[in-house]
């Protein structure tokens, strides 16, 4: 991050006060959204929140919006619009882990042509599908999550749930790696759906690679690499909103807008934000602007 007044240490409180917005980065694969939200807070001033809009395992690489100052409280809402990928689905193998990155082991021979054996797969059913998730996953389950399960050892199955999927579209194969484009809902996992794909051919599948190019508004084409962060690449907090309504508000604070208004409003106290009528965030002497 540049130098500059804002990273000065008498100028932290200030900093803290006033900064606030979204970076979309460019996570590179070996990184936990951790990881990258922990590389983002040491950029800033000591004190500043900073967080992430939906988790990309550590192995994959694409778009993870991240949150930092006041805009942390708007994670929860921002504009879902989907989700986007390309995988490398390599069959005739096994993972515990349903990836490269767990414990491989070789499968059956994958059929010789297999994008013809794909094809009616890949045209299955679309909008809501159920899907068994990774045991090596985030989902909790009698209260712990998956993956400590799972690396302790415990025998366990994760029931099937809904999730949305929109798209499956062949790319292009070489021998026995397949590269698909997806485009799915949250709670979608790419590993299930190649394990699913290789057991329904009988052979076995893994993802070799994945990469995320949409997160709700957030794109591949926007993002940027760690070191290319600044206060000036940072997106407005109001952004994902940009294209919402706005209406000049009559009382300060805030109230509920009883017709269920979904957008922005703006006072000559501040600015707020509606989502279903509710206000979800408020703040005195603050514009759309940084």
């Amino acid at each position: 991050m540049n130098s500059g007044e804002q990273f000065r240490p008498e100028a932290k409180s200030r900093a803290v006060d006033t900064l606030a917005g979204f970076f979309n980065i460019l996570k590179p694969p070996g990184m936990t959204s951790h990881d990258v939200v922990a590389a983002v807070r040491r950029r800033f001033p000591r004190g500043l929140k900073v967080g992430h809009c939906g988790t990309l395992d550590p192995p994959a690489a694409g778009v993870l919006p991240v949150a930092f100052g006041w805009a942390t409280r708007l994670i929860s809402h921002v504009p879902d619009e989907g989700k986007a990928y390309r995988a490398e689905v390599d069959f005739g193998w096994r993972s515990d882990t349903l990836d490269a990155a767990g414990v491989v082991q070789p499968g059956s021979p994958p059929p010789a042509d297999l994008q013809t054996a794909l094809a009616p797969l890949l045209a299955g059913p679309r909008g809501t599908v159920m899907q068994v998730p990774p045991q090596v996953s985030a989902l909790r389950q009698d209260g712990q999550r998956a993956y400590d399960r799972a690396r302790r050892g415990e025998e366990f199955e994760l029931p099937a749930r809904p999730v949305r999927l929109d798209e499956v579209e062949w790319i292009n194969s070489e021998g026995h790696r397949v590269w698909l484009n997806i485009r799915c809902g949250p709670g979608f996992y790419v590993r299930s759906l190649a394990r699913d794909l290789g057991e329904s051919l009988g052979c076995g599948a893994l993802l070799r690679f994945l990469l995320r190019s949409q997160s709700g508004p957030f794109t591949l084409d926007g993002a940027l690499r760690l070191e290319e962060l600044d206060v000036s690449s940072a997106l407005p907090w109001n952004w994902p909103w940009r294209d919402a309504p706005v209406r000049a508000l009559e009382v300060w604070p805030p109230v509920r807008q009883p017709d269920g208004f979904s957008g922005l409003g703006s006072h000559s106290m501040g600015a707020a934000l509606f989502v279903a009528g509710e206000k979800v965030w408020a703040r005195e002497g603050s514009d759309f602007g940084l």
